[in-house]
């Protein structure tokens, strides 16, 4: 097992390695930026190292500056939690070269899978149905024509994306070139890659997720999520499991992700991402690292996913029997989120922060903390857990009533309108089923 673990992110994601190193015994180094020198995770850690200005690209995007760190805390393991550098083949082949372990599947699987164009073209090759669209768009003729071949609506998507960034709907020629600007510039500044191609839009459809652990000489699948809440591409509520499934249609997600990943040897944690529409499943993408709404997995499938993960990466069999999965598990992401109309703001200092303590929340975060601009808007995750989904939904809406924040605007009002909805009691909801809600402003029907 590991001696050290510096952790390769900030907030949220890395108070819970901290936790998972900790009840493995593993000491741990927090990396932090300027703007985050007070913040919980880098109280928690062993060791704190500061790597930069605020700003993601000279800090936690900054690999030179993170290995440094670890060379100099004689760290042994790096674990990229999700976003920043997670899916950066070239960072974990650094981290190697250096001496220490990357917590996460092979370099060489980041390259074929986190980039979503090899990925597509990997997942055809391997028999499984893809969503329509182009190759890397090189050119703004290029752009134009792809994108009237495959026919409007369509979506621009950059390759190395995430948690809802680098990714806009389009409806018209009109709009294809600014938004295409758009998305440049943020993955630009997110991710170090600006590489973008095009897909059909599906107006409607669920995101369907698959979470994998990958081992030597087996691949676990470890349950499905229906994630297909969403703001602006960003997921806003996780379930697990996928409950809108049948028995039958389960076994056929399953076969495609065995049909994916079996002769790729992959080695760590990771999630295969379908679109599912009119009962047939497009491959969308695959994330090659701990995701953000690992937290319902884990309840449901009794396994702490991320010390499995750990485990690997050290050469260990994870602590994992015959898997049993039970109840139902949701989560709502708390977000940082602009309400004009009661001069709130999503920058500011949190004067309350009064989150439940009978069930789970994963959070980065106190009460007096500043949220900066710097860097994502999440607050906190809060995920109930019960043995049916009915029962998870009257839990969560009890929840969300005591939930207490103040000094910056949240979308509390909006989770609560979503788990009080009749759509979504009756799992009755799409991809595109929160912008409808916004538009009508009301419980009126929008799935």
């Amino acid at each position: 097992m590991f001696r050290k673990v510096l952790i390769a992110n900030r907030g949220e994601i890395a108070v819970r390695i901290i936790s998972a190193c900790q009840k493995l015994g593993i000491a741990t180094v927090a990396v932090y930026s300027e703007a985050d020198r007070e913040a919980l995770f880098v109280k928690q850690a062993d060791e704190s190292v500061c790597i930069g200005p605020a700003a993601a690209v000279n800090s936690y995007l900054n690999r030179e500056a993170i290995l440094m760190a670890g060379i100099n805390t004689n760290a042994d393991a790096v674990h990229p939690g999700y976003g920043f550098l997670s899916e950066d083949a070239l960072f974990a082949q650094m981290c190697e070269e250096c001496g220490m372990t990357w917590i996460g599947p092979q370099a060489s699987l980041i390259h074929d899978f986190s980039d979503k164009t090899n990925s597509r073209a990997l997942a055809q090759k391997r028999g499984l149905p893809i969503i329509p669209g182009s190759g890397m768009i090189t050119s703004e003729p290029q752009l134009y024509a792809k994108a009237n071949a495959i026919g409007y609506p369509v979506l621009l998507k950059a390759s190395h994306g995430g948690g809802g960034k680098g990714i806009r709907l389009v409806h018209s020629a009109k709009e294809l070139f600014e938004k295409y600007q758009l998305v440049k510039e943020e993955v630009g500044s997110s991710f170090l890659d600006g590489t973008i191609y095009l897909e059909r839009a599906f107006e409607k459809a669920r995101h369907i997720e698959v979470q994998v652990l990958g081992m030597p000489d087996q691949l676990l699948i470890l349950g499905d999520r229906d994630c297909s809440l969403q703001k602006n591409r960003q997921k806003i509520i996780e379930e697990s499991n996928a409950a809108i499934l049948t028995k039958k249609e389960r076994t056929t997600l399953y076969k495609l992700v065995h049909q994916l990943l079996d002769r790729s040897n992959y080695q760590s944690l990771g999630t295969v991402e379908f679109l599912f529409v009119h009962h047939h499943f497009y491959f969308l993408e695959m994330n090659t690292r701990l995701q953000v709404e690992h937290g319902v997995t884990e309840e449901t499938s009794g396994i702490d996913i991320v010390q499995a993960q750990i485990r690997v990466a050290a050469n260990e069999k994870p602590v994992v029997h015959q898997i049993e999965f039970t109840g139902h598990a949701i989560e709502c992401r708390l977000n940082a989120e602009t309400n004009v109309a009661k001069q709130q703001f999503e920058t500011g200092r949190l004067t309350q922060f009064d989150l439940p303590t009978d069930v789970r929340v994963d959070t980065g975060l106190q009460n007096g903390d500043e949220i900066t601009p710097f860097y994502d808007r999440l607050l906190a995750k809060i995920i109930v857990y019960a043995k049916t989904r009915e029962a998870a939904i009257k839990k969560m809406q009890i929840v969300l009533s005591d939930v207490k924040v103040t000094g910056i605007g949240t979308n509390l009002s909006q989770l609560k309108q979503l788990i009080n909805s009749t759509q979504f009691a009756e799992n009755h909801y799409n991809i595109h089923s929160v912008g409808k809600l916004m538009e009508a402003g009301s419980h009126e029907s929008y799935a």
